[in-house]
């Protein structure tokens, strides 16, 4: 997935108020996709989990081998009654298996040979090992535009009214500023970013943990490297040559390098209070650079290992990860439905790590991408400065909260008071090799998801006890309701453009960074949140009210 640099050219959930949980059916039927594949994932029933022989104790290990042992020879069984015994096998995600089949899968062979492995009875699931894109690159006029004398707006307190001049209006922010009166952040709330890796920075250096790189297929990696420890961002430009001339090329667009985890990384944890540059959400945040993509997007199967990895859970092959994050953002994304790789290791980092996948929605003004339409997932949506849809953003049920992604608009007429110049902030000035360090602009929902990340790494910075389920609620029973106006039509699928958001189209409301931090410090039990109590309660709600008012008072006092 990707936003826009100025420089650069099933989950179905309905979300109730006053407590309620919003429950989501995650149905894992079988959808033909219209992509290439690199393989299949395929999980048996009851499959052991790859590492079980290597954690398992001394005098248990014979037998956890013999039962993975088994496994594969259960599977192999399987392939051969499907006709398939010449597919590789790859441990991918806890239990499952990447079937290599030495050459990239069209749609219709993918889908007819997940087929006939589903209808064996020993399969739980296969979903095909699709390669997942950064977000569409929304048509607005203002790629081309310099870092200008609005900075970064997009951190300033909340502000306006219907009744103020726009250039008052900042009713769309998460008021990352006025949140900072409670905490800057902690470095042990790291965020995990899933992207293309990062560059060199002095404005990001000194906040960065050692990841690792995930990219398995050589001429994607673009660093002449498959998997390694080394998550820097060598470029993923593609040329017109390398489209016309290589079959894995064909259908990328011809494009010069994003950056796009450089620039992720610095809006969640640019170095801030140095006298240099620009602020991060969490001064004092650390992110953890996974590298899950190259050249022309990112396999499912490495994005997988790469979430699962960054979470602290073992990978094999991969060294373990000595800094775990809680906090998991993916900018990347497939237009097809969630699928069971993605849901089982989304489950599995709630349930075992307490870690949440915050993913960006994506910018097609369509229906919200994947792995963002998951189940369990902080799925964000982008809004301009005054707080309307973005003129590019997805919209949906499947929408947690939204906050600011930026918006140069699309030609409209209501483009010269309600566009924005974008959200300030880290880039690089290299065309295909990384070039100088610099600064940018940028416009997606690939930006406004590490908002929000920045702000789950806040509440995890006053309570580090939080659980997934915890944070989810906290930022929707916090969020600001959506901004009106009597000139601009709600979002629908007839008015997909720069519109009004309801609950129903961006979820629960605003993203508000201070009244989530309040949440955080004094959260409601799970047990009272889905009984109606806790967070819509009388006191919690008396408990908000009073640090929002002392908040205020603080900045009147300013």
């Amino acid at each position: 997935m990707t936003g826009v640099s100025a420089t650069t050219s099933a989950r179905s959930c309905g979300l109730r108020w006053l407590g309620m949980a919003c429950m989501a059916l995650w149905i894992g039927a079988a959808v033909a996709s219209e992509r290439s594949a690199h393989g299949l994932i395929v999980q048996l029933k009851d499959a052991p989990a790859h590492v079980a022989a290597q954690v398992a104790p001394a005098n248990e290990r014979r037998v956890a081998q013999a039962a993975l042992d088994t496994a594969h020879d259960r599977l192999r069984r399987v392939l051969g009654s499907a006709g398939m015994t010449d597919a590789r096998l790859r441990p991918v995600g806890r239990a499952a298996q990447l079937l290599e089949f030495g050459r990239v899968l069209g749609p219709a062979e993918a889908a007819s040979l997940a087929d006939r492995l589903r209808s064996r009875p020993e399969v739980a699931w296969v979903v095909p090992n699709e390669r997942e894109q950064r977000l569409q690159v929304p048509s607005d006029p203002m790629f081309g535009s310099t870092v200008n004398s609005s900075g970064q707006w997009w951190m300033f307190p909340i502000s306006g009214s219907n009744a103020n001049a726009l250039e008052d209006r900042r009713r769309g922010v998460p008021g990352l500023q006025s949140a900072w009166a409670i905490t800057t952040g902690a470095s042990a709330a790291a965020v995990a970013v899933l992207d293309n890796g990062i560059t060199s920075h002095p404005d990001l250096d000194a906040h960065v943990l050692p990841g690792y790189d995930f990219v398995s297929i050589v001429e994607y990696a673009n660093d002449g490297t498959g998997p390694d420890p080394n998550p820097s961002d060598p470029g993923d430009w593609v040329t017109q040559a390398e489209k016309d001339g290589n079959t894995l090329f064909k259908d990328c667009n011809v494009e010069d390098s994003s950056w796009h985890g450089t620039i992720i990384a610095g809006i969640v944890a640019a170095v801030t209070n140095n006298g240099v540059g620009v602020a991060g959400s969490n001064w004092n945040g650390r992110v953890l650079p996974v590298r899950v993509a190259g050249k022309c997007g990112a396999d499912v199967a490495d994005i997988v290992d790469g979430m699962r990895w960054a979470a602290g859970l073992e990978v094999t092959g991969v060294p373990p990860n000595a800094n775990p994050a809680r906090v998991i953002n993916i900018s990347f994304g497939g237009d097809a439905p969630c699928n069971a790789a993605y849901q089982s290791a989304i489950d599995e980092l709630a349930t075992l790590k307490k870690a949440v996948v915050v993913a960006a929605a994506g910018n097609e003004r369509g229906a919200v991408r994947r792995p963002a339409s998951c189940s369990g997932v902080v799925a964000v949506g982008a809004l301009n400065r005054d707080g309307f849809k973005s003129t590019y953003s997805n919209f949906g049920s499947a929408i947690t909260v939204s906050t600011v992604g930026g918006d140069a608009g699309d030609g409209g007429a209501s483009d010269a008071l309600l566009a924005d110049d974008g959200l300030l902030t880290l880039h690089n000035e290299g065309l295909q090799e990384p070039g100088m360090p610099g600064y940018a602009n940028v416009f997606g929902t690939s930006f406004a998801a590490p908002i929000a990340s920045g702000v789950v790494s806040l509440m995890l910075s006053v309570n580090a006890s939080l659980t997934t389920s915890q944070i989810i609620n906290g930022l929707r029973v916090s969020a600001r309701p959506h901004v009106t106006s009597t000139t601009i039509g709600q979002c629908s699928a007839q008015n997909s453009g720069r519109c009004i958001c309801t609950t129903a189209t961006c979820g629960a409301g605003i993203l508000d960074a201070a009244q989530s931090v309040s949440y955080a410090q004094n959260p409601p039990s799970e047990e009272q949140a889905s009984s109606g109590g806790g967070a819509f309660g009388l006191v919690w709600l008396l408990a908000l009210g009073g640090a929002v008012t002392a908040l205020a008072r603080r900045r009147e006092e300013r």
